[in-house]
Formats: C-alpha cells, sequence, structure tokens
C-alpha cells in the first residue's frame, strides 16, 4: 500500500470514530460472542450471502486467490515468535493488518497476506469467525456482502476476510468464483513457513531487491519455533548484477550460504534474531 493511500484511510478512521473506526465493530462488542478456539464455523458470522471460503495455509492459497496481473503478494503467520513478525512489520508494505490488526475485529488475526496487483493491493485476514454487527448498507457483488469501512475500502466477511479498495476487492472475488488467478510465480510451491513472499521483476523498481530478477521467492520459519533463530531461505530466477551483489554481500555479512547454478540464485541458512529485521529489510526494500 502506498503512503497517500494509507494516509487517506487513517483520516477516514478518524472521521468515523463515532463509528468504532470500522463499521464492523457497529455493535457492542461486549455483546458479540467471540468463537471458541476451535470453532471456525462461518455461519458464527450471522451474516447474509456468500462468505469466503478458502484455504489459507501458506502463500500458495493466497496466489490461488489473486489476479492474473499480480506482482506481489505476501503470507504472514502472525501466531509466529514475536521478533519475525515485528521484523515483518517493519519490512514489508504498509499494511493496515499489521497497524490496526487488534482494533479492526472483535478477534485478532491470526494470520495475514497481502497482493498487490494494477497498482493496488488487498489484504486477506484470517480470524475466528464471531458475530458481526454491521449497518444494512452493504454492496453485493456475485453475492457477497461488501461492507463500507470509510473512504471506499470494504469488507468483505469469511475465511479469510478480504479488506481493500473496492474495485481490487471485486478482482478477488472474480477469481474465486472462478476467473484466473496468476500462474507466473513458480518459485512459490507447496511448502510451509511463517513468512513467505513472492515477487516478479516485472512489477518494477519498487519490487524488492528493485526488481533484478524474473522471480523472488522468500520464506522465513522460526528454527524449532524459537525466538532466537530463523530459517532463511531465499530463490532468485534469472537475476541481474544487482541483486546477486546484494546475495552475496548479506551471505558474506551474516554467516549466510550464496550458490548460484543456470536456474538462477540462492541464499540460504540461519539468523539469529538480533540480524533477522536488518536482512529481511534489505531482501524485502527496494
Amino acid at each position: 500500500m502506498n503512503s497517500k493511500a494509507f494516509a487517506i484511510f487513517v483520516g477516514a478512521i478518524m472521521v468515523l470514530s463515532a463509528f468504532a473506526g470500522f463499521v464492523l465493530m457497529g455493535s457492542d462488542q461486549s455483546e458479540i460472542p467471540v468463537a471458541a478456539a476451535d470453532s471456525y464455523s462461518l455461519e458464527n458470522f450471522k451474516a447474509t450471502g456468500n462468505l469466503v471460503d478458502w484455504d489459507f495455509e501458506g502463500i500458495q492459497d493466497v496466489l490461488e486467490m489473486a489476479p492474473e496481473n499480480t506482482v506481489m503478494a505476501y503470507w504472514v503467520n502472525l501466531s509466529a515468535p514475536a521478533n519475525l513478525t515485528a521484523a515483518a512489520r517493519a519490512a514489508l508494505p504498509q499494511s493496515m493488518g499489521f497497524s490496526y490488526g487488534s482494533q479492526m475485529y472483535g478477534t485478532r488475526i491470526e494470520r495475514l497476506g497481502g497482493i498487490y496487483f494494477n497498482g493496488s493491493w488487498t489484504e486477506m485476514h484470517w480470524i475466528k469467525p464471531y458475530q458481526v454487527g454491521y449497518s444494512s448498507l452493504v454492496i453485493p457483488y456475485e453475492n457477497y456482502m461488501m461492507i463500507p469501512t470509510g473512504n471506499d475500502y470494504v469488507t468483505i466477511l469469511g475465511k479469510p476476510v478480504l479488506f481493500g479498495l473496492q474495485e481490487p476487492v471485486q478482482r478477488v472475488i472474480d477469481v474465486i468464483t472462478g476467473g484466473l488467478s496468476s500462474d507466473s510465480f513458480t518459485l512459490a510451491g507447496e511448502q510451509r513457513a511463517d513468512l513467505q513472499l513472492a515477487a516478479l521483476g516485472k512489477g518494477g523498481a519498487e519490487m524488492p531487491l528493485s526488481g533484478a530478477y524474473d522471480q523472488f521467492y522468500l520464506e522465513i520459519s522460526a528454527v524449532n519455533g524459537s525466538q532466537e533463530r530463523y530459517g532463511l531461505d531465499a530463490r532468485l530466477k534469472a537475476p541481474q548484477s544487482g541483486a546477486i551483489q546484494k546475495l552475496k554481500d548479506l551471505a558474506s555479512a551474516n554467516n549466510l550460504s550464496y550458490s548460484a547454478d543456470s536456474a538462477g540464485a540462492k541464499l540460504s541458512g540461519s539468523l539469529g534474531q538480533g540480524s533477522l529485521q536488518s536482512v529481511l529489510m534489505a531482501l524485502l526494500r527496494p
């Protein structure tokens, strides 16, 4: 999300403070029964219309909802150790889920996804469904009910919840209802990690590592759930000289392994909590 859109949204939140910021929070929170830990039934939303019902275990699930022209996508396990989620918050683009996650719903966001396409974005928030109070002013689209949250932002309930500007959210619904998803991210497979990000060089200089590659894929996980050590695997397809040099520099400075062959380049190894954020920012910032 660009800084201008972020600022506009924050302004909308302030203007709509009488509505507790989000229409989703329109009813008395003390009366909203939060779902039990083992209950994820969509019926708990008590909402009309279609609800999103999609696997959300990793980036591959995010990409299956992403429109054809998507240039970047990420997935984060927000139940991972705090060091990793803090580093992700610092390195990833500004996100409503990261910035306002504890205020947007009657329950916390457990997993967060984001996709970027057509110069815009849509976020995906995995929460435990709970009874939602909202006004009757909803915007139907393919029988999914878009709940306005001010200044053209909408929310569509489900697993995961979709959040973003109206038109990009509609494009995601188009994919969910049978439209074509992106098939350009061949480096992102079915593997699981606490943080996963995929990007295409055609996204331009605003992409991680300034887009100096055909494809970029990154995954990071806490080692055995530890807050001290994190395993990193970064891969590039058809990397350019600038990206190659960045990987070599990071390998040298952080005791990581760099390798390259005809298929591309790879950076891997283990990071301590002290270097996690700096390495992640170096990889994800242009």
